[in-house]
């Protein structure tokens, strides 16, 4: 049977960079969002539209990761850097330009959703140019939890449709840099749907502590998280930790970081008295979110997401110094009291040390994460750009020469 437009899937094309693993996370739960929502009547394409386009924007992203791995500090010059290439492309995307152009017009999609700084200028106005002026809607969420040094200009298109804010302080920013106030949302929590589904009750954390390694089923657990890319200092703060080990456990995940897996399993094997659970890369983040009493990660956007979502308490590993945009995260979530940074092994010890009794400090810390608890799901935001993608999606198709 030949497939018409009319009975065709209506199609959203996702931007999206693998800088770190946030954007990626997030594109790929709006898509599971679309797929709950629709079924089979819409489809997302997720594109790493930076690196595809061309040798340029994969040495940026490249690089990107290499800074975050190993020099975070040099970040804030990088930074900048990208701040210039991204304004490039105002009006127009040039590097990387012909690419987008060409998926453009052969996916002909009738919504874009930006879910990267750095594809925002310039990707809404080729999409209108190759694809026609009012056949496809245009929307961004930016998972900034804060407004101050480290939000990027380049968040913000005025021409977007609909904007979407994690909170009200990276809201501010954006409506300072020019973004209509009617046309944006705020939507904190934007996660995948199972992890609205899988919480566990006190028990079945037991249960799930007990089961891992003949780990307690009581004990104070640390997480030691990372990214998807394996920017850790795991080895060191285990080392910190080794004098509480009668008092403590811990969960580490080590990303896609191969050589850091297998340090850790040999210190492991030479330190069998502490108690110790070791994944690479784990798609378990939302039940050991929920059976940890505290992380440790760096300022990762959507990690800090979940971790909200799972009532998980934060210390911020700032070792090196810490990245523009984790900035943002650490600013937000320490000023409030739910979390506490280190820039030392020592200094996690100590901290871990104040709260491994769950008194009143760390209760304190729990009661300011669940303060800052918001209940929402993207359902409404995915939902709202699904019935806008369709209703483009029924007028006569169209596409512009490929520039």
């Amino acid at each position: 049977m030949k497939t018409t437009p009319a009975s065709r899937p209506t199609r959203i094309l996702a931007l999206t960079s693998s800088t770190g693993s946030g954007h990626d996370m997030r594109a790929r739960a709006f898509r599971a969002w679309v797929r709950r929502i629709a079924g089979e009547g819409a489809e997302v394409r997720v594109a790493h539209i930076i690196e595809d386009g061309g040798p340029v924007g994969r040495f940026g992203v490249w690089i990107y990761n290499r800074i975050q791995r190993h020099w975070p500090r040099l970040h804030h010059v990088y930074w900048h850097i990208v701040e210039v290439f991204g304004a490039s492309h105002s009006g127009r995307v040039t590097y990387g330009g012909r690419h987008y152009r060409r998926l453009l017009a052969e996916y002909g999609p009738a919504a874009v959703v930006s879910f990267h700084d750095s594809t925002n200028l310039g990707y809404f106005e080729d999409a209108r140019r190759v694809l026609g002026e009012d056949r496809v809607f245009c929307a961004t969420y930016s998972g900034e939890w804060s407004g101050g040094y480290g939000f990027s200009r380049n968040w913000v298109n005025p021409a977007v449709d609909l904007y979407g804010a994690r909170t009200p302080d990276g809201l501010e920013r954006a409506l300072a840099l020019g973004m209509p106030r009617e046309r944006t949302r705020i939507l904190c929590k934007f996660l995948p749907p199972e992890a609205f589904t899988a919480r566990m009750d006190a028990a079945e954390c037991r249960r799930f502590r007990g089961a891992l390694d003949g780990l307690d089923a009581e004990r104070f657990t640390v997480f030691l998280a990372t990214g998807g890319y394996g920017a850790n200092h795991h080895l060191p703060f285990l080392e910190a930790l080794l004098p509480l080990r009668d008092t403590v456990q811990v969960f580490a995940v080590c990303g896609r970081n191969e050589k850091a897996l297998a340090r850790l399993r040999a210190w492991k094997a030479a330190h069998p008295e502490m108690p110790l659970h070791i994944e690479g890369f784990s798609a378990r983040m939302h039940h050991y979110l929920q059976v940890s009493d505290c992380v440790v990660t760096r300022g990762g956007a959507n990690t800090m997401a979940e971790a909200l979502h799972f009532d998980c308490p934060v210390i911020f590993d700032t070792l090196g110094g810490d990245m523009p945009q984790e900035r943002l995260t650490i600013t937000y979530f320490t000023q409030n009291g739910a979390g506490v940074a280190i820039n030392s092994p020592r200094r996690l010890a100590d901290a871990v040390a104040r709260w491994a009794d769950r008194g009143e400090a760390f209760q304190k810390a729990r009661t300011a994460m669940r303060r800052l608890d918001v209940d929402d799901t993207p359902e409404a935001f995915a939902g709202e750009i699904l019935a806008a993608a369709r209703a483009r999606a029924g007028k006569s198709p169209h596409a512009a020469a490929i520039a």
